[in-house]
């Protein structure tokens, strides 16, 4: 169906309107000679795809019956016969030579308004040029209303659309199950790494809409529980309730020679002097009074007045104040240069608080220095592999598990769902899950690693400095040796509670079977 103006061949009226079909009229008689008469109107709209093809058919019966819509009529009943009048018209003499001597008028009068090629053109695109021009027959063409057609046509536009979301789905997706070397014993004993690429799906599920009430229930539910994390590889509402987990393969490759793991938290410097605290102390206290009684509002007005009334205790030590020595300043001095810097940080002027404090007193302020925990730190995985293929079946294996990394670690310009790209946003490249493993089996000797973003993927092909390659009849050439570093971070950090046997936290719960069944964590077991 198209969504553009009619246009038509012809000239315009007086009334600046040119028509857009063609009306034909035309006889067909039935086995028993009862004469029915046809009405046809043809489309010469040249904005669609149905220029030169039926738009209705309609019928007056030899007995005066209207049929609106013949496509619509299966059969008529006469004197104890069926009468099949849509067969009638398809193969009607007289609708042919009407269609035609009608058809070839318009194809004149558009050659009169200098709409000639353009018309021909849209008579092309519908499949009506050659029964006009060519020599065809239209009783060639299936008699369909233009609905029909139209319906016909965008359910075709719509297969095509998926088959080219597949093709498309196929060519950003290397896909497959990938062991190298070739030969490995992988069930026989020999250790390996186990790699699986997922597609990504956000963890927080924002909603987007909904009633006032549905809205102050999940903020309500996130001020007192902290944001909610969910799965990275099956969430949202799609089949069953949940988005389907979408894997993109796996690729074993042996161990590699360096091998380790870093965990870190993240501690540093914290100071507060007598002054902050007490007057943090005094409004924190005074806010959580406020909003227990109910008034929010008058939380946020009053905490400058809470911090004030507790600043007030200093003023008899500024009053009483007389020339003293270093060894008698008091908190009435800090506070009063801390004011003193504020005023002059309205003007743009900077001044640093302990070193006048000293300068005036020989003293300095006490920090209450401390090292404070200030939360948790990402983990990376670096590995490194040596490809030297020694068939040119394991050749092609390299490639494939050299593109499967590195094409999985790039963003798209559009989702796998989506039939056209968008230059607005990226969707986000894939994730995988990494394992080590011994006949399916983890290795509790060696670390659990969450499900991680490949962040760098560097391939040399000249490791020996100098390039060498052997003729390969799939890949033209293939290099001698080839070396491929990829660098992982996992998406959410490690915590104490990951070590329960049973934990049920979402980044726990996508590595499945991993941390399950005989793979749960254990006594025997090194953990995350």
């Amino acid at each position: 169906m198209s969504d553009n103006k009619p246009k038509s061949p012809l000239k315009k009226n007086f009334f600046g309107h040119a028509p857009t079909t063609k009306t034909i009229r035309y006889p067909v008689y039935d086995a028993n000679g009862n004469k029915h008469t046809i009405i046809e109107t043809i489309s010469i709209d040249m904005s669609g795809k149905n220029a030169g093809l039926t738009k209705n058919i309609s019928a007056r019966l030899s007995n005066g019956q209207a049929v609106q819509d013949l496509t619509q009529l299966q059969s008529l009943e006469r004197n104890g016969e069926t009468i099949d009048l849509l067969e009638l018209v398809q193969n009607s003499t007289e609708r042919e030579q009407k269609y035609h001597e009608e058809m070839n008028k318009v194809r004149i009068q558009a050659l009169e308004n200098g709409t000639s090629e353009e018309f021909d053109d849209a008579l092309k695109k519908s499949g009506a040029y050659d029964s006009i021009a060519g020599g065809d027959s239209i009783n060639d063409i299936e008699i369909k209303s233009e609905t029909t057609r139209n319906d016909e046509n965008e359910q075709k536009e719509d297969k095509q659309t998926k088959d080219r979301l597949e093709e498309f789905k196929k060519s950003i997706q290397v896909s497959g199950d990938y062991t190298y070397p070739i030969d490995m014993k992988v069930d026989e004993g020999q250790d390996y790494i186990f790699f699986e690429q997922f597609e990504y799906l956000p963890p927080q599920n924002v909603p987007r809409s909904g009633d006032q009430e549905t809205l102050k229930n999940e903020i309500g539910k996130t001020l007192k529980s902290g944001v909610a994390r969910g799965s990275n590889l099956v969430g949202g509402k799609n089949v069953g309730g949940k988005n389907k987990k979408v894997r993109h393969g796996s690729c074993k490759l042996p161990i590699p020679n360096k091998l380790g793991v870093s965990n870190g938290v993240n501690w540093g410097e914290g100071r507060a002097n007598a002054v902050e605290l007490s007057a943090f102390q005094s409004a924190d206290r005074g806010i959580q009074s406020l909003i227990t009684d109910g008034n929010v509002l008058n939380a946020l007005k009053g905490a400058k007045n809470q911090a004030g009334n507790a600043l007030n205790v200093v003023k008899d030590d500024l009053q009483n104040r007389n020339a003293r020595t270093g060894e008698n300043i008091s908190a009435g001095d800090v506070l009063s240069a801390t004011l003193a810097r504020s005023v002059l940080g309205t003007i743009g002027i900077n001044v640093d608080v302990d070193q006048f404090i000293t300068r005036q007193t020989g003293a300095a302020i006490n920090p209450n220095l401390e090292l404070l925990f200030g939360g948790p730190q990402l983990r990376s995985f670096s590995f490194n592999f040596t490809f030297a293929p020694n068939s040119t079946k394991e050749a092609k294996v390299v490639r494939q598990i050299q593109r499967w990394f590195r094409q999985g670690m790039l963003p798209s310009r559009r989702r796998a769902s989506q039939a056209s790209g968008s230059a607005l946003f990226l969707a986000s490249p894939n994730v995988f899950r990494i394992c080590y493993k011994n006949q399916k089996r983890r290795i509790k000797g060696l670390n659990i690693i969450k499900i991680c973003a490949l962040t760098s993927c560097q391939i040399d092909f000249t490791p020996d400095g100098t390039y060498q390659s052997y003729d390969d009849v799939d890949g033209v050439s293939m290099p001698v040796r080839s070396t491929m570093g990829i660098t992982f971070t996992e998406l959410t950090p490690v915590f104490k509670d990951d070590y329960a046997p049973n934990v049920e936290s979402p980044s726990m719960l996508d590595l499945e079977t991993n941390v399950t069944g005989v793979n749960a964590i254990d006594e025997n077991d090194i953990g995350i």
